[in-house]
């Protein structure tokens, strides 16, 4: 296992691609918690950059099919600018999000910052695999994956002047439960590497993991780990913003994450959509970041 010499958090509080309140006080909240003290535990320096500034267009909801995909744009060119100076610098790229639309920008600064071909581990309940043609609710965090593999309109598959962002094999879906109908069937008619929770339990999230992880090392040098909490089981984290039952508990989550962590090609971790205001004490984020630390510490 490779050291995390140095840490670079990055705050992204803009909730451009869903719907809700308290979760674009996510990342303030485990600051507050005492997250950058604690990430002191795993490596040797610490810095905290601070929040992606982004001059955001006017909000357009014109089209229900497709909900504020503007903003969407502005967020993820101001998010990868800022991964990708982070990566030059050679900090580890540790993300605090408000909602999943950005993850076009952060792979888009780590395909920039890094040398090869990067992986992506999404742990969600849901997929994220809509198209405007599928959607039930037209938000664009319920269609990020797709959008990164090249599915959807111009304006977000093309956010950087290419496409797709990835291909299919660079990504693994994990933990999800909560699947519609149409994107179950498009996710399992791509090479994406699917790991629902029942096959996660059928043979433990540890060995799930490793499973993942040496699928994707095939086709890419280094693994991104974008983790939206709600993956989680919601008995275990209060300040999940949209809860489906049977998660992954926290020791569960911290022995996946950690399997990724031995590889030793770990490039960066996000932890995303954190409802602070489910949590008014302060002890959920608490338990959020003890399993950050459990998961990126040597065990």
């Amino acid at each position: 296992m490779s050291e995390l010499k140095a840490i670079a958090v990055i705050g992204i509080p803009y909730n451009v691609g869903w719907k809700g309140q308290g979760i674009d006080e996510g990342p303030s909240a485990l600051r507050r918690a005492g997250l950058i003290e604690q990430l002191g535990q795993v490596a040797e320096t610490v810095v905290d950059l601070g929040d992606v500034s982004v001059d955001l267009p006017p909000r357009d909801d014109s089209n229900p099919k497709l909900l504020n995909p503007y903003q969407v744009v502005a967020a993820c060119r101001a998010v990868a600018a800022r991964v990708q100076s982070a990566c030059e610098r050679r900090y580890f790229p540790f993300i605090l999000g408000a909602e999943d639309s950005i993850i076009m920008g952060i792979m888009e600064g780590l395909t920039r910052g890094l040398p090869g071909p990067v992986g992506l581990i999404y742990l969600d309940a849901h997929g994220d695999f809509n198209t405007p043609d599928t959607t039930p609710s037209g938000l664009i965090g319920g269609m990020d994956v797709a959008i990164l593999t090249g599915r959807g309109p111009d304006v977000l598959t093309k956010i950087f002047s290419h496409k797709p962002q990835l291909r299919e094999e660079q990504i693994a879906i994990f933990g999800a439960r909560d699947l519609d109908p149409p994107e179950r069937e498009m996710l399992e008619g791509s090479r994406v590497h699917l790991y629902t929770m029942d096959r996660v339990r059928q043979l433990g999230p540890e060995q799930a993991m490793r499973e993942v992880t040496e699928k994707l090392l095939r086709f890419c040098g280094r693994i991104y780990v974008h983790m939206d909490i709600d993956v989680l089981e919601p008995s275990e984290m209060k300040a999940i913003h949209m809860t489906a039952p049977d998660g992954l508990t926290l020791a569960e989550c911290a022995s996946a994450l950690r399997a990724v962590r031995e590889t030793g090609k770990l490039c960066g971790l996000a932890v995303m959509v954190f409802n602070a205001r489910k949590d008014p004490d302060g002890t959920e984020a608490q338990k959020l970041n003890q399993l950050i630390v459990d998961s990126l510490g040597h065990g």
